[in-house]
């Protein structure tokens, strides 16, 4: 049996001279895993990170007969030529809910395609996979569900394509679709969609395998369905919340952080934030630095949780952890997820004054408006933290948040269930511990 490890912090160090590399995309590399299995040539992904969220999607890609070979730590070769079954097993789908957007590619080879209902993810509010079925459902595919399993298949074999306006601009059922209508015969118009960075680059990816698909305005794509895929070669782009979040762990400090070669685009609205906060950062051909006020404490401010291209959802829970260090009150109105709040009870714990609203506190149109969720907060600054013995939520972005406090409180902070971390964070001790952090991982 493997030891139980934990991550020990002892915080109240700043962070500062620090250079971290920062890994290619989690979001991006397991969609691009998945896209794989629309050809039956071989693809090759560099770049890809080494966290466990790719490997449960390889574990799912071998699953069906799908092969993989790790050239090195970063490159994988897929080669699904080999593919020989439709049917997901259970176990991988209760491991993550990516598992549903399998069933495009299952259902251009067989026909058919049988999944577990039930799917596993973050829990961080309801995140059912309606609008993945009903989208299904519009371009042909007929779907039972009995046992707690979907069985899907065609009649006739053969998907079409369709128009499709989304209720909310959904990432991952935008991936869903864009992914099942390249091969859907005819043209699938797709509005209302998400339009992340890590989607246009699953988009760059068919394109290179011959897939047809236009973005147009307004939120909507364009694909005319192809009769056939190939191959291709791509780079995963870097992971932003990644960034972000060693930003957060530098400010939240008082120090400052050289994200290495990390490109502009990605986080140019986060970057946005931070200069409100009276932060300072420099774009330039080393990456992207940034750095606390001198001599000062961080400003407060008020940020809306949007789609892209506005504050993400994922950057949030490291963000509050600034806010518990600003000098003022500070508010933030999450409108992605309605139960993406409830870490603020560790920092609450720890020393910070954080209280939480059903009201919505801001002027972004709001799903969540008069139904009774806590989706808003008011953070009282500054506080100082002290450490805590805490098990990592299942939220990965609420686990980092915790590091995060804890290289701000003072004392030793003891974190477990450090897997949840790991799902994203490739190397995530040594990091820190480039960037200065007295951090270090505890077998026992």
């Amino acid at each position: 049996m493997a030891q139980a490890q934990w991550i020990h912090i002892r915080g109240g160090r700043k962070l500062t001279g620090g250079r971290v590399a920062i890994a290619g995309s989690s979001n991006q590399v397991t969609k691009c895993i998945i896209a794989a299995m629309l050809t039956t040539e071989p693809v090759l992904i560099k770049g890809a990170p080494n966290v466990d969220e790719r490997k449960i999607v390889e574990q799912l890609f071998a699953s069906v007969g799908g092969g993989v070979e790790t050239l090195d730590e970063h490159t994988i070769r897929l080669s699904p030529g080999d593919i020989s079954s439709f049917e997901i097993p259970t176990e991988i789908c209760r491991k993550n809910r990516i598992s549903v957007l399998a069933a495009g590619p299952l259902l251009h080879r067989f026909g058919r395609a049988r999944m577990a209902a039930s799917l596993g993810g973050d829990k961080i509010g309801k995140r059912p996979v309606d609008f993945h079925i009903k989208g299904l459902i519009e371009m042909g595919v007929e779907v039972e569900e009995h046992d707690g399993i979907y069985d899907m298949h065609v009649p006739g074999g053969q998907l079409h394509g369709a128009h499709i306006t989304l209720p909310f601009p959904s990432v991952m059922t935008t991936e869903n679709l864009i992914i099942t209508a390249t091969l859907a015969k005819g043209r699938s118009i797709i509005e209302n969609a998400a339009i992340e960075p890590e989607i246009i680059e699953l988009v760059k990816m068919l394109q290179k395998m011959g897939a047809d698909i236009m973005v147009d305005a307004n939120r909507t794509f364009v694909i005319n369905g192809v009769d056939k895929l190939k191959g291709c070669e791509l780079r995963c782009m870097p992971d932003r919340n990644q960034a972000v979040s060693f930003a957060c762990a530098a400010l939240a400090t008082g120090g400052d952080v050289l994200l290495d070669h990390m490109p502009h685009d990605p986080v140019y609205s986060f970057l946005n934030y931070i200069q409100r906060l009276g932060a300072e950062f420099r774009v330039n051909s080393e990456g992207v630095y940034v750095k606390a006020p001198e001599g000062r404490r961080l400003k407060p401010s008020h940020v809306e949780v949007e789609v892209h291209p506005g504050f993400m959802t994922d950057w949030q829970q490291p963000f509050m952890v600034l806010f518990t260090q600003a000098d003022g009150i500070s508010v933030l109105h999450e409108t992605i997820f309605e139960n993406r709040l409830g870490y603020t009870k560790f920092l609450n714990e720890m020393g910070a004054k954080i209280s939480l609203f059903t009201s919505c506190l801001g002027e972004a149109p709001c799903r969540f408006k008069a139904k009774n969720h806590a989706h808003s907060a008011i953070i009282q600054g500054p506080t100082a933290l002290k450490a805590g013995k805490f098990a990592l939520p299942t939220d990965i972005r609420a686990g980092m948040c915790l590091v995060i406090a804890g290289l701000v409180a003072e004392g030793v902070t003891e974190l477990t269930n450090i897997q949840e971390l790991e799902r994203k964070y490739d190397d995530i001790v040594p990091k820190l511990q480039a960037m200065g952090a007295d951090v270090k991982l505890v077998s026992g």
